[in-house]
């Protein structure tokens, strides 16, 4: 009904729309307090793959459940993925796993981050939850 209110429809439109975006690829995106997760850690891996296989490449890193974005870029870098991990060890195992999966895939650098001090525009305290709002800006502005 909040929606409803919100986008001033009917609730019958609203349930209709909602319906056809979820039969779409849209993909519905929840965030939550990393550090209450059981995935307290974070990597940033920067790899290269041949141009011809680079869809295929982040479909199948898009799939794995530690992936929390895959990017395709310009430059010597044009995968980047981000990833939830469990212990520092799993920084290793992961890439481990990824090279024995994807042949093609080089990992040329990675990044571990072990605190996340903003996220989505929110400033995060230690424990990942929002204690305040960093406005987004667009760059005309």
């Amino acid at each position: 009904m909040a929606l409803s209110a919100a986008c001033d429809a009917s609730l019958s439109t609203v349930r209709r729309r909602m319906r056809s975006l979820l039969a779409s690829r849209l993909m519905l995106r929840c965030d939550l307090a990393r550090p209450l997760s059981g995935w307290p850690l974070s990597a940033m891996y920067f790899g290269s793959v041949p141009g011809q296989h680079l869809e295929e490449t982040s479909q199948v890193l898009a799939g794995l459940r530690e992936v929390r974005s895959c990017a395709i870029t310009a430059g010597p870098h044009n995968l980047v993925v981000d990833v939830w991990l469990r212990t520092l060890h799993d920084v290793h195992a992961f890439e481990a796993h990824v090279s024995r999966r994807l042949p093609r895939l080089t990992v040329t650098d990675r990044s571990v981050v072990l605190r996340t001090v903003k996220h989505m525009g929110r400033l995060l305290d230690r424990d990942g939850h929002s204690v305040g709002v960093v406005p987004l800006r667009h760059p005309e502005d």
